[in-house]
């Protein structure tokens, strides 16, 4: 059993902090979204990657039966699901109180037609007035302010659990926050390794870029909604080459300088593929030689194909075969 699942229901009292304990077993559980997602499904839920990174990316109390797909998909005992569904009742009646109370004791508004008016109908926009009207201006104004409410914080500020009502519309390079850790997730669950920690720093520039060309989508480095819906619909990217494959092709392509090749390789790239790297004017580096974007349009390749690893590595060859050595590649390895 997963150890989330072990955890004792916690004792809360607000729908903020009813979240943090729902964020507490998902990362407790070591599984990702579209992990927990297919855990969900085969347990009869349905729970995509995104309504579940919404539902742990705000601060409000999430449905119900999103909380029992969750909890069942991270292994949580049938009793200690019906505790959290329990639990989580309560905080809706309590949140539901002081509005019952305000709307029983709050007097009709003389100067209001609504006043006298028993002919109204449910459909009837005059409704809208009293403590109806106070409850909406209410809600206009709270969803303001949570559309306001800086989904990222700058790194190192906030807390360990930072939450966000509303994720930004494009995330880049410098956000930090549960918007970019569930893009990290995503990330991973496709098969592109990167530090899961919720910051936005240049290894994830490199997996968005990475994806975006592999994805065939616009390559920008930064993130919207149409990326994160091909993150969440399953895309199929070919399967990395690991290090030992690299260096072994390496190896057997420049049987003559193999030793360098594998040096050159390593210090430009660190053996991996799809590394991607964004330079001072903006231009980009593709695959484990690091070809750049104008080296591309010479050759007439686009940035899928330069991730390839076999077309990579044949590209340097004929580099090499040309000049007789590594001198076309200058790299000083990371103090």
């Amino acid at each position: 059993m997963i150890d989330a699942a072990r955890d004792p229901v916690p004792q809360v009292a607000t729908a903020g902090e009813y979240v943090v304990a729902l964020r507490d077993v998902r990362r407790r559980s070591g599984l990702t979204y579209r992990e927990i997602s297919r855990r969900a499904s085969a347990a009869g839920h349905w729970l995509p990657p995104s309504t579940l990174a919404t539902m742990l990316g705000r601060n409000t109390l999430p449905r119900e039966r999103t909380v029992v797909a969750l909890l069942a998909a991270c292994g949580t005992p049938a009793a200690d699901v019906e505790r959290w569904v329990g639990l989580r009742r309560d905080i809706e009646a309590r949140l539901s109180e002081p509005m019952r109370r305000e709307e029983e004791s709050t007097p009709p508004d003389p100067t209001s037609p609504d006043a006298d008016s028993p002919q109204r109908t449910p459909g009837d926009p005059r409704r809208a007035t009293g403590p109806a009207r106070r409850r909406l201006r209410m809600g206009a104004l709270a969803l303001v302010g949570a559309l306001t409410v800086g989904a990222l914080l700058p790194r190192g500020e906030g807390t360990t659990t930072p939450s966000a009502a509303v994720c930004p519309i494009v995330l880049r390079q410098g956000m930090y926050g549960p918007c970019v850790l569930d893009l990290q997730e995503r990330l991973v669950a496709v098969g592109l390794r990167v530090p899961v920690d919720g910051w936005f720093g240049p290894d994830t520039t490199s997996r968005v870029i990475a994806f975006q060309a592999l994805a065939g989508l616009s390559v920008s480095g930064t993130v919207d909604q149409p990326l994160l819906d091909a993150l969440s619909g399953d895309p199929v990217l070919p399967v990395p080459w690991p290090e030992n494959r690299v260096s072994t092709h390496l190896r057997k392509t420049f049987a003559p300088d193999a030793a360098e090749a594998v040096r050159l390789a390593r210090c430009l790239s660190g053996l991996d593929p799809l590394r991607v790297e964004v330079t001072a004017d903006g231009s980009r580096r593709w695959g484990l030689f690091q070809f750049s974007d104008m080296e591309l349009s010479r050759r007439g390749v686009d940035r899928r194909t330069a991730l390839d690893p076999g077309w990579n590595i044949a590209a340097a060859w004929d580099v090499w075969s040309r000049t007789g050595d590594f001198s076309h590649w200058r790299c000083l390895p990371t103090p």
